[in-house]
């Protein structure tokens, strides 16, 4: 139609909800619900602000599979319908009418629970150009949304060689903890069977977490880093959290972006184990929370390749790391290991 109404909203979008705190208050936490902190990446927060909106007679707008295994968002009003959106899922998500379906919801004076990427968040508010007191927004620290061509490309190559359809896919699979959670999926199948992928058999998650095969090119010049966050709540893996308050059975980060955030996680605090924590805390196990992800130039050339040979094939041509990153990893890696030295030599001087 050529109304340039797409690049008016996108052009405002910097400036809407950008008021919260600069200095979020800072949680680690865990869910009281022994099974729901298994079945969630982290600490299972989001199914527990989430449950809150929901015992209320509110909805929840968030990331669910489709049939396809193929991330769309969804609005649901029951704790059935909350159990499909949990658990983080690495690719980008169809946003399709949610927007339109939340403010339905928000114009009918109904509680509604947002959670998405910041993009997505801020996406949402653009849309409906003012702020509502029924609405609470949730985001994560997002390292960058992945290709769904690359994930269907993955997963179709598994189906062929097992000779069934994929039923379930779960991220961050806590068998072997959640400290080796980020390398480890499980595959469950049609014919009541699963499969865990693990390590360096991982090819999905080593080509997102190490080479940045199929990231979008946006994410690598994201404008949502940092603070003040977009949303009322930012969640995310509490990595590298004070061994006080890690069992590596999951712990979430909470960030308390706004008055509105803060009187939802107060909500739930009989519900839930958690400590205050300082906020600097956060950065050396989130790098992504102030920083975007570099492209690899070779990106497009994978995706493409993908049209005419398998993932894995593909992923053994691809999968090299440019020379600066080489020596960027050596370097971080020399800087642990003297570190780590330094630490026992000063341990083996205290016990003399």
């Amino acid at each position: 139609m050529n109304c340039n109404m797409c690049e008016k909203v996108c052009n405002s979008r910097l400036e809407t909800k950008r008021n919260n705190s600069i200095e979020p208050s800072t949680y680690a936490a865990w869910s009281n619900n022994t099974e729901t902190r298994f079945t969630s990446t982290s600490g299972g927060l989001f199914s527990e602000l989430s449950k809150s909106i929901v015992d209320k007679g509110g909805y929840v707008a968030g990331a669910l599979y489709n049939k396809e295994n193929l991330v769309e968002h969804f609005l649901v009003n029951d704790l059935e319908g909350l159990k499909k959106l949990k658990q983080s899922k690495y690719i980008q998500s169809n946003s399709g009418f949610i927007y339109k379906q939340v403010k339905e919801k928000l114009e009918d004076n109904k509680l509604v629970a947002f959670c998405g990427a910041p993009c997505q968040v801020a996406a949402l508010y653009a849309y409906l150009s003012k702020d509502y007191d029924n609405l609470i927004t949730f985001d994560f620290i997002c390292r960058g949304m992945n290709s769904p061509k690359a994930f269907k490309a993955w997963l179709s190559e598994i189906e062929n060689k097992k000779g069934c359809k994929i039923t379930r896919v779960w991220f961050k699979y806590k068998e072997n903890g959640w400290k080796k959670s980020p390398r480890c999926i499980r595959l469950d199948f049609s014919d009541n069977t699963y499969n865990v992928i693990n390590g360096d058999d991982n090819f999905f998650m080593a080509g997102y977490l190490d080479y940045n095969l199929y990231i979008r090119p946006s994410c690598s010049n994201c404008d949502f880093k940092g603070v003040p966050r977009i949303s009322d709540i930012t969640l995310a893996d509490f990595w590298g959290v004070h061994s006080s308050v890690d069992d590596d059975k999951g712990t979430s980060m909470v960030l308390c972006n706004s008055t509105k955030g803060k009187a939802s996680f107060v909500e739930i605090k009989q519900n839930i184990n958690y400590t205050e924590r300082c906020f600097k805390e956060i950065f050396n196990g989130n790098q992504c929370f102030s920083s975007s992800v570099w492209l690899n130039k070779k990106s497009s050339e994978f995706l493409k390749s993908l049209d005419k040979e398998s993932f894995n094939s593909a992923f053994k041509k691809y999968a090299k790391k440019p020379l600066q990153l080489k020596i960027k990893s050596l370097t971080v890696k020399l800087y642990q290991r003297v570190k780590s030295s330094i630490k026992r030599i000063i341990n083996f001087n205290k016990k003399k």
